[in-house]
């Protein structure tokens, strides 16, 4: 019984196969502009979360609005920001 399990294990084995040769990555604009995209989509995204975690605060004071607005003022800003580099990449 020992043996056809060990027989199972070795031929349900993956085999992993390596290719042999690759391309050097090269960047090119468009690679530029989708990473400056993600920067200002996960900016927009902290911004977003961090008027949200103080607006949820249980303790909620004056202070905690002022802030929250503006980091949601701040994640207005780089949508507007993240839209027109949208733009203008579609553009080109």
């Amino acid at each position: 019984m020992a043996d056809t399990t060990a027989t199972l294990a070795r031929t349900a084995a993956p085999s992993i196969s390596l290719a042999s040769r690759r391309a050097a990555l090269t960047q090119s604009p468009a690679d530029a502009n989708d990473r400056s995209l993600v920067v200002l989509r996960v900016q927009a995204e902290n911004a977003l979360n961090a008027a949200l975690t103080l607006l949820r605060n249980p303790r909620f004071t004056d202070s905690d609005l002022h802030r929250a607005t503006g980091r949601a003022c701040r994640a207005a800003t780089l949508l507007k920001r993240l839209s027109a580099a949208q733009a203008q990449g579609a553009a080109a």
